[in-house]
């Protein structure tokens, strides 16, 4: 394995020679054992200078630390190396895993994304996506932002199915401490997959890169709003670049928050109106994989009446049951709650009230109730 890892050390993520250099060599390790000349015969030469086999130490150094941290690292010929991932044009030739890799070869699965700064109605959209498609059976896959992301893998752990999101750092780093317990549940329910060693702090290069694999990972990517810079568009263009389909949720064309979506929309990209657009592209090659009976059985709405504590005890989760029954203030932090929750199913739990709309979310990390 630190053959692998010593590689993509000298070669850095998203090389486009990955796939021709294993055309030419069976293995990382024949790489590494093979002599200059027999490099620069058949690599390009930009691609041989960047072999120093003085990495090695380094990558044990990395292998040894993700021992100790468990943390799996899986090659690009692993058998459980996700199958999609080993068909795109820039393939990565290590992964860092935490939780269990689905069956990407074998069941069908969506990426989700969106801005951070999403509307009322992206947060919606996001999150009724990733349960209705994790309801029926597909993987979700999402990149673990604050916003579109978080919503996205939120509906998916509701329904109970898998959801897998993609770093764009290594495991050590301090990335997104918000979402560390959204990180941790996922884990535990899907899997973590990033392509950097545990050190690897986030860059600008970083999330380029790693949106990559959230489209290569999927058969579609499902685009639920984005302004005309959006990051999201990155993933979207992405897809259509790997030869994946691309849906849009189509918004108002005065709305700035649709601008870089709607133009996606004007180029070729599928409009989705309904869950319905999504699993009629894949239901046939997935008859057995997908229930969309399942999908639509919607968990009960609360009632208008926000204050009806009978009804929403029939309609909400137990956790979340709980921390409505906290709601003792008009503003709030989530330390502020008694509720005796883990951080991960407390952050279910707002979650799922948020998405109710009896909570919602204010900067610096504060809640209010709805009126």
């Amino acid at each position: 394995m630190e053959y692998y890892i010593w590689l993509q050390l000298c070669l850095g993520q998203g090389n486009r020679y990955v796939n021709r250099i294993f055309d030419s060599f069976y293995n990382a390790k024949a790489v590494f054992d093979a002599d200059a000349i027999t490099r620069a015969k058949l690599l390009p030469k930009s691609v041989a200078e960047k072999l120093e086999n003085s990495l090695i130490t380094k990558a044990k150094g990395i292998l040894e630390n993700c021992n100790n941290m468990g943390v799996r690292v899986i090659n690009i010929h692993s058998d459980d190396f996700p199958t999609p991932l080993k068909e795109i044009e820039n393939p990565p030739i290590a992964l860092y895993v935490k939780g269990e890799i689905p069956d990407f070869e074998n069941t069908p699965s969506v990426t989700i994304v969106g801005p951070r700064k999403v509307s009322d109605f992206g947060k919606k959209s996001a999150y009724s996506l990733g349960y209705r498609f994790a309801r029926s059976g597909m993987i979700v896959v999402s990149g673990g932002a604050v916003g579109s992301d978080t919503f996205a893998h939120m509906g998916a752990l509701k329904a109970e199915g898998i959801t897998v999101l993609v770093m764009p750092c290594g495991f050590s780093v301090s990335y997104l401490e918000e979402n560390r317990a959204l990180r941790e549940h996922i884990a535990k329910k899907g899997c973590l997959i990033t392509e950097y060693p545990p050190d690897m702090p986030v860059t600008s290069y970083t999330f380029p890169v790693r949106n990559r694999l959230l489209s290569g990972l999927s058969l579609g990517t499902v685009l639920v709003e984005a302004g005309a810079r959006s990051g999201a568009l990155i993933t979207a263009n992405h897809a259509l670049n790997q030869g994946k389909d691309v849906f849009v949720i189509p918004g108002l064309p005065n709305m700035k928050q649709f601008k870089g979506s709607n133009a996606l929309l004007r180029d070729g990209a599928k409009p989705l109106l309904d869950t319905s657009d999504v699993f009629g592209e894949y239901i046939v090659r997935f008859p057995d994989k997908i229930n969309i009976e399942k999908a639509y059985k919607a968990v009960p709405k609360p009632e208008k009446e926000k204050n009806n504590k009978k009804t929403l005890q029939i309609t909400l989760s137990n956790s979340a049951k709980i921390v409505y029954n906290c709601l003792d203030k008009q503003k709030f932090y989530p330390d502020d709650l008694n509720s005796g929750l883990s951080p991960s199913d407390l952050l279910s739990a707002l979650t799922e009230l948020e998405m109710e709309f009896i909570i919602r979310a204010l900067p610096g990390g504060q809640y209010e109730i709805c009126k």
